[in-house]
């Protein structure tokens, strides 16, 4: 991530999401036009989103209950909020330093505490999430940007590998988990399917040309706590910081010096 070791200009994050759950909001269909009315010079776009729950009934698939949620996007659509009657997120293709977006996260608790119901709604999982994506970089190969232990195998007998994945969950020291997910594809199969596509813009690095015939890699870094709090802004704005000082250790701690020396020169 950006700042895990200072300013990262040529960092390899393509997105990050901040995730609050909480107890159901009676009226959400009416309570989302207050929240946007309240940030729209920051998200002026707004675009409702009904999602279709598929489950499995007798082998085949039966459509379940759907789930509506409002979409409201920055205007370069690179930063954008998801409201739904569980749930509140704020991700973005654009991450600058842990201190702006938890500032922004900030400002958006805010204004969201005042259009809730003024009791009965506790928050019950906060969740931040960094992905990041691994590319060759000059003469590093992805498996010289992490570190021995999640590396590629490559039994000489088997051939040429093409792809890998591999999931770590901690228990970490601020009482969440940290799950670690690692990925690495000749293909253009990566991306976590359970974030990609949205309705943000392509992170800049997205858009670089994968060499042809060359590994690439993915890193995703999700940290929660599942707890039932009450609402209180500094509290929740709070454990996010401590959430997101976890996962910076695990950035840095998981990726080789030398790829940190190239994410802190300036983009090509």
């Amino acid at each position: 991530m950006a700042d895990a070791l200072g300013q990262l200009p040529n960092a390899p994050l393509i997105y990050v999401l901040a995730q609050i759950r909480f107890t159901h909001v009676p009226r959400m269909d009416r309570r989302w036009e207050d929240l946007h009315e309240r940030v729209i010079e920051r998200y002026p776009r707004a675009e409702p989103e009904r999602i279709e729950q598929l489950t499995l009934k007798d082998g085949k698939p039966v459509v379940g209950d759907s789930i509506q949620r409002w979409n409201l996007l920055s205007d370069d659509r690179l930063t954008g909020l998801i409201v739904a009657a569980d749930s509140l997120v704020l991700h973005s293709a654009r991450y600058e330093t842990s201190k702006h977006f938890v500032a922004e996260l900030n400002n958006v608790l805010q204004d969201f505490v005042k259009i809730l119901p003024e009791k009965g709604i506790r928050i019950t999982r906060q969740g931040l999430r960094y992905v990041d994506l691994l590319l060759p970089e000059n003469d590093l190969s992805v498996d010289d940007q992490i570190i021995e232990t999640l590396r590629l195998p490559r039994p000489p007998s088997l051939g040429e590998p093409e792809r890998m994945e591999q999931i770590v969950t901690y228990m970490t020291g601020v009482g969440g988990k940290l799950v670690i997910r690692h990925r690495q594809s000749i293909k253009t199969d990566l991306l976590p399917g359970d974030l990609f596509p949205n309705n943000l813009g392509v992170a800049p690095r997205l858009s670089r040309p994968k060499p042809e015939n060359q590994i690439a890699g993915l890193l995703d870094y999700d940290h929660f706590i599942e707890k039932e709090i009450p609402i209180d802004v500094d509290t929740i704005v709070d454990s996010f910081r401590n959430l997101h000082s976890v996962t910076s250790a695990a950035f840095r701690e998981t990726t080789t010096g030398k790829a940190q020396a190239i994410w802190k020169t300036e983009a090509i």
